[in-house]
């Protein structure tokens, strides 16, 4: 019975297994990769369609459809009051805009390329739907681009606001009539606009509710207001329809042309305490919004010290400080209540002084709890400490226009520099120099040391262990290196006849990176050739900007007066900086400043030829 039952289980695995095999030799090899966005079957609306009076669009494509980061791009012109529902049926995507449509109103539907398909992500570019609540649909149209004003670069994912009334106060206020969005190259079209003369603005809307808020978004405007028409222009062409007849072909052309707006942040007296902690027993970090310089004061709480307390050190902008605790009693403590006073402008532009109180706390076992021993450990180090290591900006090259900065990791209280000594070789010996030390006015922690230095020379710095003291009783340990400084050919040089300055105008050399970091900045009034000498062999960009008020740095703009931002422009070519070489043109400044900055790179432009020219053709198949 035993062996009649195995046989049957057999004679029924054997075969599964057999074809399970066969099945599995090799992977099937599937077809070409769908590179085709999905496709429009159906919509409800239907594009354009009029007397139209559901709040929800359906979508129906040939394929199954997902949205893709659709709550960031979706927009809907005039904008719903609440937020749209997305879902999706079958090959079906639903918008629900969540409310009752306004009557006799062209709405305005723009998807960007937020649907996809559902397998290889396919997008779908550009979608737009346009229908009206009323038997009109309107079809004229504003499009555009917003740049950063300082820099020139797209601004993406901002919005444009359309108002149809003229007060001041709408845009904070007031939700807009219409409203746009641009794309990752700045640029935006809005579309089915009725023919009303509206004021416009653009705005980074940080707080997504569609209103300005000072001090949080970034915005742009227009002084003038703009009331978008449509014009046909025909084109007269001879066309053969059997007799010969003239047919009148043409186009719609829309106004105004592209509008372009500089987007900029406003330089309000919002100051505020953004962030504070205590990461260390003598350390506390304070950060605001804007600059405290001669407007901040700190005062302790629960504890009187004895003398003075604190050092402060501040960024180069003086909006982040770092208070260092000096006085034993008060940094021992583990909560300390302070009080911050700086001074505030109300909304109507008069100054007070603010007060922030605030409570910080620090414990021993604060910056290792899972690890008792280790931290025990690292406090009985830091008992032993008697000394500190110096750092600077010194390598194996020194370039001979810098100084020397030597930098304590704690506050620096006394520098003999009579225990610094300077030395340049002269054949085999070091010969005792006399630099110039002196400390770093915005850093209470660094000295600088500075000496007309040859090229290509050898040095030798030796700062004894006794030369300087911390706050904190602390000696820096000896240090000393030996450095040379660089050789001249080494360096390239720029040198551009500016021409067209119509007024006070700074020159910017620039590094070719995100943050286009400053090399050089020079000040001019009228055309004149400037060189900028010691450069890197390397890629710089150029940069101009028109200072009006003539105060040697850019300004922004200001909503409340309609100040624009000052206006910059860019060289529009890379200069490339060769050691031992001198970088000679002309450049003759655009009037008016032109909203452009397509910088070439020729040596980028010619590396995609290179590889355009070296990847293979594909051969075309006769059938």
């Amino acid at each position: 019975m035993v062996k009649k039952v195995l046989h049957k289980i057999a004679s029924v695995l054997i075969p599964l297994i057999l074809v399970y095999s066969c099945a599995n030799m090799g992977m099937p090899r599937g077809g070409p990769k769908d590179k085709t966005p999905p496709v429009i079957v159906k919509s409800i609306p239907e594009a354009n369609q009029t007397n139209f009076n559901e709040n929800k669009v359906r979508i129906t494509f040939n394929e199954f459809v997902v949205p893709e980061e659709m709550t960031d791009k979706f927009i809907v012109s005039p904008p719903t009051t609440k937020k749209p529902l997305f879902k999706t049926k079958g090959k079906t995507f639903i918008v629900d805009l969540n409310e009752k449509l306004q009557p006799n109103t062209t709405y305005s539907l723009d998807f960007k390329d937020g649907i996809v398909d559902n397998n290889e992500r396919n997008k779908i570019k550009d979608l737009r739907l346009a229908f009206s609540t009323g038997p009109n649909l309107d079809t004229l149209r504003i499009v555009g681009f917003v740049r950063d004003a300082f820099s020139l670069e797209p601004a993406k994912n901002c919005f444009i606001l359309l108002y149809k009334g003229d007060s001041d106060t709408l845009i904070h206020k007031t939700r807009p009539d219409f409203v746009g969005k641009t794309n990752y190259q700045g640029f935006f079209a809005i579309t089915n606009l009725p023919a009303a003369n509206f004021m416009l603005y653009a705005l980074s809307d940080i707080d997504n509710n569609l209103k300005y808020s000072a001090g949080v978004d970034s915005i742009a405007f227009l002084e003038k207001r703009v009331t978008p028409s449509a014009e046909f222009q025909p084109q007269r062409d001879t066309v053969v329809t059997g007799a010969d007849t003239l047919v009148v072909l043409g186009k719609t052309r829309f106004y105004p042309d592209p509008l372009n707006f500089s987007l900029f942040f406003e330089k309000g007296f919002d100051l505020r305490l953004d962030k504070y902690e205590r990461l260390t027993r003598k350390i506390i970090d304070l950060t605001f919004t804007s600059s405290t310089a001669d407007t901040f004061n700190i005062e302790l709480l629960n504890i009187q010290p004895k003398s003075t307390w604190n050092l402060i050190e501040k960024s180069r902008n003086s909006d982040t400080l770092k208070i260092w605790i000096t006085d034993s009693l008060v940094y021992k403590r583990d909560t300390l209540a302070l009080k911050l006073s700086y001074r505030q402008q109300d909304s109507l532009g008069v100054f007070y002084t603010k007060k922030d109180t605030v409570k910080l706390y620090f414990t021993d076992d604060q910056a290792n709890k899972s690890d008792k021993n280790k931290h025990k450990e690292r406090r009985k180090i830091v008992t032993e400490l008697t000394s500190v290591n110096l750092s600077s900006n010194l390598g194996s090259i020194l370039d001979p226009y810098r100084d020397i900065r030597i930098e304590s990791p704690e506050p620096i209280l006394t520098f003999d520099t009579s225990k610094v000594e300077l030395f340049v070789k002269e054949d085999t010996t070091y010969i005792n120099i006399a630099p110039k030390i002196r400390p770093d006015s915005t850093n209470n922690r660094r000295f600088l040391i500075s000496y007309p230095w040859n090229f290509g020379t050898s040095y030798r710095l030796s700062i004894d262990s006794t030369a300087l003291n911390t706050v904190y009783g602390l000696y820096g340990k000896a240090y000393k290196v030996d450095f040379m400084t660089q050789v001249e050919e080494h360096y390239g040089k720029i040198i551009y006849s500016i021409k067209n300055v119509k007024g006070p105008t700074i020159i910017q050399i620039l590094e070719v990176n995100k943050d286009e970091k400053l090399v050089k900045s020079i000040r001019i009034e009228k055309d004149e050739e400037i060189t900028i000498p010691f450069l890197e062999p390397k890629k710089y960009l150029m940069k101009a900007i028109f200072d009006r008020n003539n105060n040697g740095i850019w300004d922004s703009g200001n909503l409340a007066d309609k100040t624009e931002p000052e206006e910059v422009c860019y060289y529009l070519s890379v200069l490339k900086v060769r050691s031992n070489w001198d970088n000679q043109d002309t450049w003759t400044l655009p009037d008016p400043v032109g909203f452009i900055k397509k910088i070439i790179d020729e040596d980028a432009e010619a590396a995609k030829l290179t590889k355009k020219q070296k990847s293979p053709q594909k051969k075309s198949t006769l059938f």
